[in-house]
């Protein structure tokens, strides 16, 4: 509040720091300039309304009582009227709570005067709600009691309909922000009256102008329930000292009623400025000013560096990254494959932008797998095979040569082994080197001396089973072999053959070959029986997302004994999208990422075991978002 005269730059009052005008012969004055205020205009006419709002439900303020600047005291009446009786409550709000509540009954055409309760002394500025059961219109009057005089402004209160939303904004001029407290020279207060009702705070940018020059901005902001106010000096030192000038407030959050009053160096006078309002004059989403990865690519597992910056964001998400990231900012993340990392900036008005930005794998050095990558030979028998299309230059090392003079050569994709005199087991390691380093792989061989036993093949068929029990069929192949032994069997089978056998459990089975030399051979095969069929259950197991929109999907903990022996398979992906395992490495977790096309994606997760195939699969429903 004000007095008569105030030292320049000095808080006006007890927390909401109204200006105060003289004398009430002015008072009708100043609520009709109050209401042209808070009136709404038609979009783009800029136009302000002079007629009081009526309604069952207003909202007012702000207001004060109690002791402020050099000896003044506050005081405020809240006034209501109809034109037909009413009844009612006035509820006084500060610091986002009510204080306290006061009944009123008006008859028609009759004025009710509410004074502030008691229990609002003190406690700076306040907001108040006026509830009634017919229409009616509603103001305040605030007064400063000083050794000088008494000196007063009135506000009106205005309906919901009437306070502004994020996007909407309110202009007015003749501003003065001096420094000086000669007379004709005048200080403006800039505030926000925040409903209780609205979701988030109340934040006003505030921008002045001087002869339609940009001349800087401050923020002002109200918490739901509370009123917050500062001298335009104080938001906008740049005005300092400067008259004639024009504001533009604008609402980026919350639902409330901006307001500017002009204090009157001569007078005294507190003039709420006339503001007509725009609505829908500004976009409240934010900007992405930058979002960078460094290094954009590279060699997994790549360390990278996401840099963002933006305006207007609370907050920001990178997809695979993170959530709830600060507005400007970097952090680092382990990526293992290529991808567009998308960061999505959201406003507080929980309008969003987005923008990717592309990090690039080098595909690993392809393993030199062998094809075949073992073998049996007799004494200088030779091998050949071929190595996977597209490995790199390579280089082969004996890292076992029990057969003597063995040789391993290399051509292209091609190579031959052959083997040396004597029998024992070579093997052979082939590196191949490309641009994410070396990868390696070996080719081992058994060479054996001419008429001595092999055994070219033993297994079992199905290679694992389902408990309590499982009929196998073991199948054998041998050379230079008169006839085969398997433990627990006392019959000598043929060199090559077949048993059908029942198990109730794990099993392992020994065949020892019986050499036309005299000698022997033998190898074992392990059967494991599982106990159950395992069916990897999801979470989500479907969604509906926008085109773009990443998804992250876990398979449940104890669906599965172990989460590595989770597969995927793509049913079907008509939008383009795709599916990995979790970048950060969480084991059982996937992200899947809408393609930009319509259409319904389907990702089948399986669990394979002797008991059969368990799957779930996630259905995801791609819309594509609008142009």
């Amino acid at each position: 509040m004000a007095g008569k005269f105030r030292r320049p730059n000095e808080s006006d009052g007890i927390g909401a720091r109204l200006m105060m005008r003289k004398t009430l012969s002015f008072l009708v004055t100043a609520v009709l300039l109050a209401l042209a205020a808070v009136a709404p205009a038609s979009p783009g006419t800029g136009a302000a309304a002079l007629a009081a709002s009526q309604g069952t439900d207003l909202w007012g303020g702000p207001g004060a009582k109690g002791a402020g600047n050099q000896g003044a005291q506050f005081d405020t009446t809240v006034y209501v009227t109809g034109p037909a009786p009413a009844a009612g409550a006035v509820d006084f709000w500060t610091g986002g709570t009510v204080v306290a509540t006061a009944p009123f009954t008006v008859p028609a055409n009759g004025v009710a005067a509410i004074a502030a309760p008691a229990g609002l002394s003190g406690l700076g500025a306040f907001i108040y709600h006026v509830h009634s059961d017919a229409p009616v219109a509603a103001w305040s009057e605030t007064y400063n009691e000083t050794p000088d005089g008494r000196y007063g402004v009135s506000l009106a209160a205005v309906s919901p309909s009437e306070l502004l939303a994020p996007g909407d904004e309110s202009t007015g001029g003749g501003v003065e922000a001096s420094s000086s407290t000669d007379p004709g020279r005048a200080r403006t207060n800039v505030g926000v009256v925040c409903v209780s009702t609205a979701t988030q705070a109340c934040r006003v940018e505030v921008a002045a102008f001087e002869a339609g020059a940009f001349v800087g901005s401050g923020l002002v902001e109200a918490i739901p329930g509370g009123a917050a106010q500062s001298s335009l000096e104080g938001l906008v030192p740049a005005t300092a000292g400067k008259a004639g000038l024009a504001l533009r407030l604008r609402l980026l959050s919350g639902a409330g009623l901006p307001y500017v009053i002009r204090n009157d160096n001569r007078t005294s006078d507190g003039t709420a400025i006339p503001l007509s309002v725009r609505r829908g004059a500004f976009s409240t989403a934010p900007t992405i000013v930058s979002f960078t990865a460094s290094p954009g690519s590279g060699c997994a597992p790549l360390e990278t560096t996401f840099s963002w910056a933006t305006t207007g964001a609370a907050k920001v998400s990178i997809s695979g990254v993170g959530n709830d990231l600060p507005p400007n900012g970097s952090v680092k993340a382990t990526v293992q494959a290529s991808d567009d990392y998308v960061l999505t900036a959201t406003s507080l008005t929980g309008q969003t932008a987005v923008k990717p930005v592309r990090v690039t794998i080098t595909p690993s050095t392809p393993a030199p797998t062998p094809s075949p990558a073992t073998a049996t030979v007799p004494a200088g028998g030779v091998v050949s095979g071929i190595f996977p299309a597209g490995t790199g230059p390579l280089t082969t090392t004996f890292v076992q040569r029990e057969s003597t003079g063995s040789t391993f050569t290399v051509q292209g994709n091609a190579w031959v082994y052959t083997a040396g005199t004597s029998p024992g087991t070579d093997i052979v390691k082939i590196t191949a080197t490309g641009s994410c380093g070396e990868t390696s792989s070996e080719f081992r061989a058994n060479v054996l001396l001419p008429g001595a036993p092999w055994i070219v093949r033993f297994e079992a068929i199905p290679e694992r089973t389902c408990a309590p029990s499982a009929n196998i069929l073991l199948t054998w192949q041998t050379e230079n072999v008169y006839g085969v032994h398997i433990d627990g069997y006392d019959e000598l089978f043929l060199p090559n053959g077949g048993l059908d056998t029942t198990i109730t459990g794990a099993a392992s089975f020994t065949l020892t070959a019986l050499g036309d030399d005299g000698t022997t051979a033998s190898a074992t095969v392990s059967v494991p029986m599982d106990p159950q069929l395992y069916v990897p259950t999801l979470t989500p197991g479907s969604a509906n997302v926008a085109s773009g929109t990443y998804v992250t999907i876990d398979v449940n903990p104890g669906s599965v004994p172990s989460f590595d022996g989770v597969r995927y398979v793509i049913v079907q992906m008509p939008s383009g999208g795709s599916i990995r395992p979790d970048p950060n490495g969480v084991p059982g977790r996937y992200l899947y990422r809408a393609g930009l096309r319509q259409g319904v994606d389907v990702i089948r997760f399986l669990w394979v075991n002797g008991c059969g195939i368990g799957y779930s699969d996630f259905t995801a429903n791609v819309t594509a978002k609008a142009p």
